[in-house]
């Protein structure tokens, strides 16, 4: 055991203090450290309730003194690694007893032995525990208002599933994945250990990764060949190449220059780069005297939906940050307007859960803006989706692979088409 695990706690407790997303720290990782510290990383923000709820507990009777909190994020991943990885089980105790007397003292060190070989006496029965919580109880708090407590648990279930990869292909090729599974929305699906760039057809630029619900929101868009499309927020650039797919003039805009830098990258992968204009701007701030016949707003939100990818979501958002989101969302949307041609469409999505985010956004805009209608979606393979207002409301579970539970899931989504009435 190295001693990078001192590293990697200090990283934990970035993550889950200062709301510091994992893969903001993947890059600076060594190569060969990426796998196991990715392993180690998901497998602990997955199981961390579980661990906080169950475990911990059982073994310790009084609250970790603020001065030695650290003992927290020691405790996160020592446990992790005891009940769910390969680590030899006297140097994971070893290697973080070392760690807790680096960051605390021979007090914080002997008390982390202590705590971890009693658990490791009781690892058997731990493991065989059936009631197995992954969410936190403000991500919960986030869900109980939108849907029933049998929803939220088919939602759970799919936190401990790795995901799968999805691929979008274009639209005038051939599917060169002979072991890929075509799912009835059109994506093809791989299973969730494959290496993306050793795929087929990899250096052709004929498909990207996108999950399954994000495509749908241009699929529901006809008739886009020639039309001028405002693509906001943009980056990392999934939908932006499903519209130049379809043969749409489209203007990129994204606040991050990075992210732009990312979809430059993958647009001109896939040899897309006509009728492509890639502006960095704020989409508030955004002001041309173009008109568009179509803007696509894929809306900043808590991110709420992207769990399975991204678990430290489930430990780090709150009820406020869908709050601050929703009131973002609302201004992007009247701010679209003045940028929209007549009897324009506006396809609004996020990858958020709360109904706030969604269909309480847009019903609160139809309100406030009686020349815009509903554009029901109609998607094959969505029919399970469609709310009563004709939007598309994708949960986890909306994707079942029956013969293939491996190949089941999705990002939660929302997606809603409006169109200007003149």
């Amino acid at each position: 055991m190295k001693n990078e695990r001192a590293e990697y706690v200090e990283i934990l407790q970035k993550i889950l203090t200062a709301n510091i997303p994992l893969s903001f720290f993947k890059d600076n990782i060594p190569d060969a450290q990426k796998s196991f510290f990715n392993m180690l990383f998901l497998t602990t923000l997955r199981q961390m309730t579980f661990i906080k709820q169950i475990v911990l507990p059982h073994f310790i009777k009084k609250k970790i003194p603020s001065k030695q909190k650290i003992l927290n994020f020691i405790f996160y991943l020592s446990i992790t690694e005891l009940l769910f990885l390969d680590t030899p089980d006297y140097a994971v105790i070893n290697s973080y007893v070392d760690i807790a007397k680096k960051f605390t003292d021979k007090f914080g060190a002997n008390f982390v032995n202590a705590v971890l070989r009693n658990i490791l006496r009781q690892k058997s029965d731990l493991l065989s525990i059936k009631k197995h919580p992954y969410f936190s109880d403000e991500f919960l708090k986030i869900l109980k208002s939108d849907y029933t407590q049998d929803e939220i648990l088919q939602m759970e279930r799919f936190t401990a599933v790795e995901p799968a990869l999805d691929i979008t292909l274009k639209k005038s090729v051939q599917n060169p994945f002979s072991h890929g599974l075509i799912l009835p929305t059109g994506s093809i699906r791989l299973e969730s250990n494959t290496k993306v760039s050793g795929l087929s057809a990899y250096n052709d630029g004929i498909w990207w990764v996108q999950d399954a619900a994000a495509a749908l929101a241009v699929q529901s868009l006809t008739n886009l060949k020639g039309k001028k499309v405002l693509d906001l927020c943009a980056a990392p650039g999934g939908k932006t190449a499903q519209l130049l797919d379809a043969g749409a003039i489209v203007t990129a805009v994204d606040i991050s220059e990075e992210r732009l830098a990312t979809l430059r990258t993958n647009i001109e992968r896939l040899n897309f780069t006509e009728n492509l204009t890639v502006i960095c701007s704020d989409a508030l701030q955004f002001v041309t005297s173009q008109k568009f016949d179509v803007i696509l707003i894929d809306a900043p939100c808590s991110a709420t939906g992207t769990f399975r990818r991204h678990p430290e979501i489930i430990h780090t958002k709150t009820l406020n940050d869908v709050v601050q989101q929703a009131k973002l969302q609302k201004d992007i949307l009247n701010h679209a307007i003045s940028l929209l041609a007549p009897n324009g469409i506006i396809v609004y999505a996020t990858c958020s859960l709360a109904k706030s985010e969604g269909e309480g956004q847009i019903n609160g805009f139809l309100k406030t803006h009686p020349d815009f209608i509903v554009l029901p979606i109609s998607i094959a393979g969505t029919e399970n989706m469609l709310t009563k207002e004709g939007y598309l409301r994708i949960l986890p579970q909306s994707f079942i692979v029956d013969e293939q539970p491996n190949l089941s899931g999705a990002d939660g989504f929302f997606i809603a088409c409006l169109q200007r009435k003149i």
